[in-house]
């Protein structure tokens, strides 16, 4: 019985602690990870192709251990304010009706098939299809629940709205579109507190817009204006694929704001560059209109985002010189000297398209320098690790992530892992759910996550991050985190303040959107989205250094590293 034993001993013992210390998060993750360690026990009896009547008992009895401490009155206090520990009913829900099945027992598999269905668990469809449930789905009570789930799932992960494409699409498939937005976000956006306006009183206003609209390509302009309205970086709408070339093509340049005028400062393309397009050029005019007027005109209002700092990147690099690929842009442009000269520019067609290493390390003095600019590439974990020998023999080291726009937050932990040799903490974070009795939503809080060091790799010397307006989203989780931890100094510009996982879904037409369903925050509940990480020391980039090729920033950070 030495496997039911232990997981009860420790839940007696937790039961104690938790009557003495109800409110601490920290005790809700342990209850959580109690829990899953009972569950991992259980899992190796149930799931044993050769387990026996005992064995699936036993792993019954541990289960329902767990389920019984799970209903004490404190840890259900705990499990509302805790989405981590709220989510182990369902867990322990699914692995009862595992175990029930395979020991043939289909009346009490049944129930718990129906308490997955009130905890909403998500594991419904492997149910209705795996070999191992043949015997239950043949039980008379099995096909209403699956009836009850798959139309509740309808209502959330339904492909009703995903119509196919047309020019121009009917009415009523705009005003569903724009309903979907109106009411994902309703439900699921976690930063209405930083709105003034109505989000309801915004729907009514942009129901004629949607029903004026003349194609589809003007429909999905007004949707991404509406959505605009969020102001936040990780909630946007998408187009169609059929009419991704019309919206996203632009020449394979970055263009910047500095000190209020818009310079040219990486061409990505020799073709382009034999044109006399080149870094330091100075954009006057787009098509006529003066530069600033185009940008407040044809981009800015179709950019949702959560700092003012964001929206500059978005209008001035991202998307200024976006648009149809067969419609060349002309540009009024200034070099250094003061010449001035008009110039057609093509948004597409270019085959020599230089791509940006996601990872790079090299050497300066004695100094490593590490630029990371996503974290979306899986190879990036590899390598670094193969870098690691390389870096280990510098005597300082800059990590720069100015240009990483995100990707997968812990392939940035993993290379934190290595800058520490204890446990770090990672962003808090809470999400909202609607309660039908109060017709108000309730804040449900997720504690810091804690990731460990590498057991392998240890990075001991002194560290600085490089970071900008463009550092965003996972890059931003990785600059909490290296912030929090006091590992080394923060040195740039503020990031762009959005990050938080997003819930996708489908719009009539083939295009998609994404709404904010999470609010992150520092392990201590310190705010950054919506204002930005702050460095420690600010370096701002001026024009001078553009001409001069300059990188203030980063001759900041060896400086510093080099009178240690």
């Amino acid at each position: 019985m030495q496997p039911v034993i232990k997981p009860c001993l420790l839940l007696v013992s937790l039961f104690f602690c938790l009557c003495t210390h109800p409110q601490s998060a920290l005790l809700a993750k342990d209850i959580a990870d109690s829990v899953q360690s009972i569950r991992n026990e259980a899992r190796k009896l149930w799931s044993n192709k050769s387990a026996g009547r005992e064995d699936l008992e036993k792993s019954i009895a541990l289960l329902h251990s767990a389920f019984a401490y799970m209903d004490n009155l404190p840890a259900r206090d705990l499990a509302q304010g805790n989405n981590y520990l709220l989510f182990r009913d369902g867990d322990i829900s699914f692995d009862l009706l595992n175990a029930y099945t395979r020991n043939r027992q289909y009346d009490k598999a049944l129930e718990m098939f129906s308490r997955m269905y009130d905890n909403d668990s998500p594991w419904f469809m492997l149910v209705a299809k795996d070999s191992v449930f043949e015997g239950l789905r043949k039980e008379p009570g099995f096909a209403p629940l699956l009836r009850k789930f798959r139309t509740r799932a309808l209502v959330w992960q339904g492909r009703a709205f995903k119509t196919p494409f047309a020019n121009d699409l009917s009415v009523d498939e705009k005003v569903a579109g724009l309903s979907v937005l109106w009411s994902q976000a309703k439900y699921n956006f976690v930063h209405f507190d930083r709105l003034t306006a109505d989000w309801n009183q915004v729907y009514l206003d942009y129901l004629p817009l949607v029903r004026a609209t003349t194609s589809t390509r003007e429909y999905y302009k007004v949707l991404q204006q509406f959505y605009a309205q969020l102001q936040d970086g990780h909630s946007n709408v998408y187009p169609p694929d059929s009419l991704s070339k019309t919206f996203y093509s632009r020449p394979p340049l970055r263009t910047e704001l500095l000190e209020g005028r818009v310079f040219i400062t990486m061409v990505s393309s020799d073709s382009l560059l034999k044109t006399g397009i080149v870094p330091g050029l100075e954009i006057l005019k787009i098509d006529g209109d003066p530069v600033l007027s185009y940008a407040d005109k044809y981009v800015k209002p179709y950019q949702s985002s959560s700092t003012a700092q964001d929206l500059v990147v978005r209008v001035f690099s991202y998307y200024l010189l976006s648009g149809d690929a067969a419609m060349p842009l002309v540009l009024e442009l200034k070099d250094p000297k003061g010449k001035t000269w008009s110039q057609p520019v093509s948004r597409g067609g270019y085959t020599d398209i230089k791509k940006i290493a996601p990872i790079e390390f090299k050497r300066v003095g004695t100094t490593g320098l590490l630029t990371i600019n996503n974290f979306e590439d899986n190879n990036i974990s590899r390598v670094y690790d193969s870098l690691f020998t390389d870096i280990e023999k510098t005597t300082g080291l800059i990590i720069d992530i100015r240009n990483n726009g995100g990707g997968d937050s812990y392939i940035g932990y993993r290379i934190l892992s290595t800058l520490t040799g204890k446990p770090y903490q990672t962003s808090a974070s809470k999400i909202l759910r609607y309660d039908s009795r109060t017709t108000s939503v309730i804040w449900y809080e997720n504690g810091p996550g804690e990731m460990q060091p590498d057991p392998r790799r240890f990075y001991d010397k002194p560290v600085i991050v490089l970071i900008s307006a463009r550092t965003f989203s996972a890059a931003e989780d990785f600059a909490v985190a290296f912030d929090y931890m006091k590992r080394g100094k923060l040195i740039g510009q503020a990031t762009g303040g959005s990050t938080g996982q997003p819930v996708s879904f489908t719009l009539p037409g083939g295009g998609w959107a994404r709404v904010c369903a999470k609010k992150d925050t520092y392990p201590d509940g310190k705010e950054f989205v919506g204002m930005g990480i702050s460095p420690d020391i600010t370096v701002e980039k001026t024009i001078q250094d553009m001409i001069k090729g300059t990188d203030a920033v980063l001759a900041r950070a060896i400086a510093i590293l080099n009178s240690n």
